[in-house]
């Protein structure tokens, strides 16, 4: 029995169902299914490896080598290190249970990070080629494809699937139950789609598999739309900009195409948005991404919340009040400003919305620092791997290095107005351990195969 194998399938499960999972016998049916689901199936994977280290003599000890060779990467000491710092602000916060076991609503705090943890480890120790990263960011994009019919037939009022039906003022939900976060997942699909489509190594771009994923893109450019979050879409133009930027500095004879169509992208953009309430505008589908203004009633809800989190920041500035704590912060620092009698249930008071604010304030500055530094590292170890010559490379692989460069910036772009769930984090730690192994794991067994055919030579 090969151990090995065994776990990595149940890893395969999260992206392919977790996301769609919906339990509508809970009180919460868009959230306690799947974070029950990711939990489950990862410590059924954990379970599976460790016998496999136990037992399995034929494949144990290359796994035990890999795992030393894990442990040195930059990018898995910053998870570590984020992981620990964020465990001991559960320990040293105002409510340490709670820190760690979260409620039953949200499934989040000290035991989810853990199992993200674990999660990211599995990943690096049983996901040794390209085609089983191939497969993985394959059920990934099944999984969203799935989010999207669930959220189809919900519109349409189909019996069994639950969601928004298609009104006025509808806002695309899936089976995620939040616009906002089917925008920041949409982000995701379409990285894993552009990266499918330009990984392949073959000389003829226009293939049915790629025209496939063109399609793809298409469908989830439009749930994108349908979502209508502007935090995200300020998230996809940066990840745009930044990676035709990248492309552009990497091929120096398309650099002046690129600058002019950067500029381009600026100029609809911001024209889009200049003229936001204009009839023209409004009438395109999705159309409320570009009705972005600081004046706008849910940026000063934003503004006034994150006064309360910077305060509460300063009375506990080293391990934060703990995650899953950001109530008591409301509570104690609670600004009259928010008061709205007129907005019902309306402002928020479970979190800053911010995953800057989020994390100073329940974290603390070592949990804060920690989470930085998991990008910080992302960039040391795409740099680290980043040395050949761009011009001696083909262009999709200059293009997959943009995809890798640009995403954290699209994630932490709509993170500035918006918290961490699961469906967020999942891809967040799938996207840096399959950058792990591109430019970590993979470039490092890459080199060592070239020097032992240098010395055969």
């Amino acid at each position: 029995m090969n151990y090995f194998k065994i776990a990595r399938f149940f890893l395969y499960m999260p992206v392919l169902l977790m996301t769609v999972i919906v339990t509508k016998s809970t009180l919460f049916p868009f959230i306690v299914g799947k974070y029950v689901f990711f939990r489950a199936t990862v410590l059924v994977a954990l379970i599976v490896f460790l016998l496999g280290l136990l037992f399995d003599a034929a494949n144990a000890p290359r796994m035990w080598a890999r795992l030393g060779r894990i442990v040195r990467q930059p990018l898995f000491i910053a998870v570590s290190a984020f992981t620990l710092a964020f465990l001991l602000s559960c320990l040293f916060g105002v409510d340490p249970a709670f820190s760690f076991w979260s409620n039953f609503e949200r499934g989040e705090g000290g035991l989810q990070t853990l199992a993200f943890y674990f999660y990211f480890t599995l990943l690096l120790a049983l996901f040794d080629k390209r085609e089983h990263w191939n497969a993985l960011v394959g059920c990934a994009i099944a999984g969203g494809v799935l989010m999207g019919l669930y959220g189809f037939m919900a519109s349409l009022g189909v019996s069994g699937f639950v969601g928004l039906r298609f009104s006025e003022g509808y806002r695309f939900q899936g089976s995620i139950g939040n616009p906002a976060y089917v925008a920041v997942y949409a982000l995701f699909l379409i990285f894993y789609c552009l990266y499918l489509m330009f990984e392949k190594k073959t000389e003829k771009f226009l293939t049915p598999r790629n025209l496939g994923l063109f399609a793809l893109i298409a469908f989830f450019v439009s749930i994108f739309f349908l979502a209508g979050t502007r935090g995200a879409f300020l998230g996809l133009g940066t990840a745009g900009v930044a990676l035709l930027a990248y492309i552009g500095f990497s091929y120096k004879r398309f650099r002046w195409k690129i600058a002019g169509l950067i500029a381009l992208l600026f100029i609809v953009g911001g024209g889009l948005i200049y003229f936001q309430d204009s009839p023209v505008v409004k009438s395109i589908p999705g159309s409320r991404v570009f009705q972005i203004s600081i004046s706008a009633k849910t940026f000063q809800d934003r503004v006034v919340i994150w006064k309360m989190a910077w305060d509460g920041f300063k009375e506990r500035p080293v391990f934060g009040w703990g995650p899953e704590n950001f109530i008591k912060i409301f509570d104690s620092k609670f600004n009259t400003e928010f008061y709205k009698p007129e907005a019902g249930f309306g402002a928020w008071f479970d979190r800053a919305h911010s995953v800057i604010f989020d994390y100073l304030a329940e974290t603390g500055l070592v949990g804060f620092l920690s989470y930085v530094s998991m990008f910080v590292m992302f960039y040391v170890t795409f740099a680290r791997r980043n040395k050949e010559r761009e011009s001696q490379l083909r262009f999709t692989d200059v293009a997959v290095r943009g995809l890798f460069f640009a995403i954290p910036l699209a994630y932490f772009v709509q993170g500035l107005v918006l918290f961490d769930v699961s469906v967020t984090s999942l891809n967040l730690f799938t996207v840096l351990a399959l950058a792990t192994f591109r430019f970590g794991l993979n470039g490092q067994e890459n080199m060592k195969t070239q020097e032992h055919k240098n010395k055969r030579a």
